[in-house]
């Protein structure tokens, strides 16, 4: 019974170990992707969708990113990232409803146009003012 009760520990205790590495890998390569943005203002965040991809998608927590020639959202899980070069934004606006999904606080949704078709993201953000003032 006891080497049973050791096995189990020693194959939690590794579980434990390998989680902790691949956690500390997510967010050093997190934080890489944000330097690469060159940041002039960044924040948590998180996503609560891109219109283009539909209702059916994967919201999370991240960084908002505000470089000097894109709008970068760096999601942590599941990893990806959203850019929106700055020179194509179209406006700002603040809502609770995005993608039929409603949320207790004001949300930031950035507008762009891309080679004519425009599409939207909605973020919910600290300081929704200080975001939509630095993006006008």
């Amino acid at each position: 019974m006891l080497e049973i009760l050791v096995i189990v520990v020693g194959v939690l205790v590794l579980g434990l170990l390998a989680l902790r590495l691949k956690v500390g890998s997510v967010r050093r390569r997190h934080r890489r992707r944000i330097a690469a943005t060159d940041p002039e203002h960044s924040a948590p965040a998180n996503l609560v969708g891109v219109a283009s991809e539909g209702k059916a998608q994967v919201r999370g927590p991240g960084t908002l990113v505000l470089g000097r020639t894109d709008l970068v959202f760096v999601q942590l899980m599941p990893e990806r990232e959203v850019v929106v070069p700055r020179d194509i934004i179209t406006s700002t606006r603040t809502t609770r409803h995005f993608l039929g999904k409603t949320t207790g606080s004001d949300l930031l949704v950035v507008t762009w146009d891309r080679d004519g078709l425009t599409d939207a993201a909605a973020f919910a953000v600290q300081d929704l003012e200080v975001w939509r003032d630095r993006l006008a």
